[in-house]
């Protein structure tokens, strides 16, 4: 599986729901789309089913993007 719609129609499936990797790649797609808020979603289940260092890393660097503020350009 390598497109967003194949991964997310396979983790609706029985098998596809519980394989953490599948989380991790759709939550790597949706964030490379920025669309940060399925991404966070996606990072959240693969962690839900189990350790997930990479998950927890790209969790942090999203909220860092989003809590980013230049200050220079932004009043």
């Amino acid at each position: 599986m390598k497109t967003k719609e194949e991964l997310k129609r396979y983790v609706t499936t029985e098998q596809g729901a519980k394989d953490q990797n599948a989380w991790y790649k759709l939550g790597s797609l949706y964030r490379k789309d920025e669309e940060w808020g399925k991404a966070l979603n996606a990072y959240a289940r693969c962690m839900e089913l189990g350790a997930s260092n990479a998950a927890q890393e790209a969790t942090e660097a999203i909220k860092r993007i989003l809590d980013y503020k230049n200050t220079n350009w932004m009043p």
